[in-house]
């Protein structure tokens, strides 16, 4: 039996799938540019923000990585929605 989930186009879900977690909508989004401001070169030097996932129909998921910890869930993850990236913190459960 096939399940399908809507999204809602017009706003981001509450929470989201990552690598195994589950994050919460946090109420904080940014450019990409700001994203890289907040985080400073010091920490941009050593993480890359990749895209580890994705909420259909095309919306990505994106967290900091490093070759620490690449494929592991961090405490934040961001939901790319159009040209802005929304934030979500770990939620406390899998």
């Amino acid at each position: 039996m096939l399940v399908h989930r809507s999204v809602n186009v017009f706003t981001p879900p509450e929470r989201i799938e990552s690598l195994g977690r589950t994050y919460l909508l946090g109420n904080a989004e940014f450019s990409r540019e700001e994203l890289d401001q907040r985080y400073g070169p010091k920490h941009t030097g050593t993480w890359t923000l990749d895209r580890v996932g994705f909420l259909p129909p095309m919306h990505g998921i994106y967290q900091w990585q490093n070759d620490e910890v690449r494929g592991e869930a961090t405490t934040s993850a961001f939901l790319k929605w159009g040209e802005r990236y929304i934030a979500y913190s770990l939620s406390g459960g899998p």
